[in-house]
């Protein structure tokens, strides 16, 4: 039960910094500083004037915000014998596969909704 509390807590935390940074950005009109919404606007042919920013980045936060307090979660579940290194190594490879996974999944989501190609039909 601490450890579902114990992500929620973290889930909560990182969520609301990353709102607040890209909410901030959003205001001053640097979004396109942003590298995860670059990334995902290049590498999945998005069309810029139908994409709706706020909620695109409110997704982008949800996506970032789980991650992160994943990862932390799995780790501090991790016995305290094990070695440093090997808690770090296992933190790298659940932080690659859930960045490459979900963002993966959410810019395939994003080409059927945005993609360019959907002009063409």
């Amino acid at each position: 039960m601490f450890d579902l509390v114990f992500f929620l807590i973290v889930f909560m935390v990182v969520y609301f910094v990353y709102y607040f940074i890209f909410d901030d950005m959003l205001k001053k009109e640097k979004y396109t500083k942003i590298s995860e919404l670059v990334i995902i606007t290049k590498k999945f042919n998005l069309d810029k004037k139908k994409m709706n920013y706020r909620k695109l980045l409110n997704t982008i936060a949800i996506i970032n915000a789980f991650i992160i307090a994943f990862t932390i979660t799995v780790i501090g579940l991790l016995p305290d014998s094990w070695f440093i290194g090997i808690k770090l190594l296992i933190a790298f490879v659940i932080i690659l596969i859930l960045i490459f996974s979900m963002y993966f999944g959410y810019g395939k989501y994003l080409n059927k909704k945005w993609g360019k190609e959907n002009d063409k039909k």
